[in-house]
């Protein structure tokens, strides 16, 4: 029984293949290095800048060649530290370290700013790097959307109360058909509560839930339950409708 070995690839395609890998890695390392999405930046050891691309300057408002041979921490100022753990964790390491997720305010904004940063070993020999590349993304207008969203959540659990209290969900608020669309914005005249007919008028004077509730002697969680109420039952979404409405009705005078 004749045994079977495996052949070596030929050296000739280990070559291609290594020269299409290098090549491959110039072409990433030449896109990241002028995206004008992605800041990318390389420090040495002090975190001295060695390098900055378009998108890293225009993030912290400084132009590329200030920023050669100068520490990350006279750049970004108390912003600094939450950039600087990055590169400090790789050169402690020697190892990647990814997702690193922050929030900073820099010195070229007027508010607080969230990124996403990986940072990366440049090795030129088997001991500890000398140089390491950090790559960032800005993520603050998908920040401020989840905090938006959460609030608006919040404030939705906070109103259910006064939507499903009493009979309004079951007494028609809810059930005009395709063919009748046009009573959507129809003003009710009927179904203000004495109170609500109280609070209506102060409202449209202009008046803060803060003021109302002293004026009636409640709360002003109370107020902001009738005003709910008020805004659902007259199918009104806005304080300029609800001043209009008392005017056409004659609540209050123009």
């Amino acid at each position: 029984m004749t045994r079977r070995t495996l052949k070596e690839p030929p050296k000739s395609s280990n070559r291609f293949e290594a020269q299409v890998s290098e090549q491959l890695r110039h072409l990433l390392l030449a896109a990241v290095a002028h995206s004008r999405t992605l800041g990318f930046a390389v420090c040495d050891q002090r975190l001295r800048f060695q390098f900055v691309n378009e998108a890293w300057a225009l993030m912290d408002g400084v132009a590329r060649e200030a920023h050669l041979r100068t520490t990350v921490g006279e750049v970004l100022g108390p912003a600094a530290k939450k950039f600087e753990l990055p590169f400090e964790r790789v050169f402690s390491t020697g190892k990647p370290f990814l997702d690193y997720e922050f929030s900073a305010k820099l010195r070229a904004q007027t508010e607080e700013g969230y990124w996403i940063a990986s940072c990366f070993p440049i090795k030129a020999a088997p001991e500890r790097p000398k140089l390491a590349a950090s790559v960032v993304l800005e993520i603050t207008q998908l920040r401020r959307l989840e905090i938006w969203s959460r609030k608006l959540l919040t404030d939705a659990v906070r109103l259910w109360p006064a939507l499903f209290e009493g009979d309004h969900f079951l007494s028609g608020g809810f059930t005009e058909t395709a063919g009748t669309g046009s009573l959507i914005n129809r003003p009710r005249t009927k179904g203000l509560s004495p109170r609500e007919w109280e609070v209506i008028q102060l409202l449209a004077r202009s008046k803060s839930n803060k003021e109302i509730a002293a004026a009636l002697g409640i709360s002003v969680r109370t107020i902001e339950t009738h005003r709910t109420r008020i805004m659902l039952k007259l199918r009104i979404h806005s304080m300029s409708e609800l001043v209009h409405y008392a005017i056409r009705n004659g609540i209050v005078e123009p």
